[in-house]
């Protein structure tokens, strides 16, 4: 990947993070953009430990004017971007069924998880087709795919991202652009531990995953295979990594 410059949201800390290193191991240079500024300079000295190349980006998702500054700083930094992962999102424990899930609860959840992902695509698929094409990597969730009771904002949240991201995909081919999406189940990251601990509903959802839960780095894995050239004819695709959860009771 020594040719490619990839942003990915989100990735101070759990699966951007492992992406991050993992794409600047193999050569890319990477925008470490983050809302929290600590974990993007933190990622990103890991990878100039490691003679890898990077920039931190203090960088909020639902803000436009935040992503496109963001974006300006990586054409500024590398010249050019060939890559985007829309990492950056997340639920909480505050939701639930239409019925009681609040109402800014719901909001929040569409903000960060499908508007976060829209404004990025807004402002770097542009910069992807002057750079003569490349990859957009969503974070989707198996939530998005089937019907789980009790997560209803994010469900719908991650649903969106998944329709996007199939519309993207058919939009955005002629300038060489590939769109396709992971969809994770349950993933053993520090947030996710957290939630485990307190929440049954969680507890009774990570007993489903017939191969236990994948960790950050599996993720990771798979977002850099999206990014690189062998799946120069995919596009349009929803992978789910999910221990087989999609498949049981």
């Amino acid at each position: 990947m020594k040719d490619e410059v990839i942003l990915i949201t989100g990735s101070g800390k759990g699966i951007g993070r492992e992406a991050a290193l993992l794409a600047a191991s193999q050569g890319a240079a990477v925008a470490v953009a983050d809302i929290d500024e600590a974990a993007a300079a933190a990622t990103c000295a890991e990878i100039g430990e490691a003679q890898g190349r990077a920039i931190g980006l203090t960088f909020d998702v639902t803000d436009e004017d935040s992503v496109k500054s963001g974006f300006d700083s990586v054409i500024g930094a590398f010249g050019r971007l060939t890559g985007l992962v829309n990492n950056a999102g997340g639920s909480s424990l505050h939701d639930g069924p239409v019925t009681e899930v609040p109402v800014d609860e719901f909001r929040r959840a569409i903000e960060l998880d499908l508007v976060g992902t829209f404004l990025c695509c807004r402002h770097g698929i542009p910069l992807i087709s002057a750079a003569g094409g490349g990859s957009v990597v969503n974070m989707a969730s198996l939530l998005g795919l089937r019907g789980t009771a009790g997560r209803d904002a994010y469900t719908a949240a991650k649903g969106g991202v998944v329709s996007l991201t199939r519309s993207m995909a058919v939009e955005f081919a002629a300038d060489k652009i590939r769109v396709n999406a992971i969809a994770p189940g349950a993933v053993l990251t520090e947030r996710m531990q957290t939630f485990i601990e307190k929440d049954p509903r969680v507890q009774a959802n990570v007993a489903k995953h017939l191969l236990g839960l994948p960790g950050p780095r599996e993720i990771a894995e798979a977002i850099v295979y999206l990014l690189g050239p062998t799946t120069r004819h995919m596009t349009g695709a929803i992978i789910p990594i999910d221990g087989g959860r999609g498949v049981s009771a």
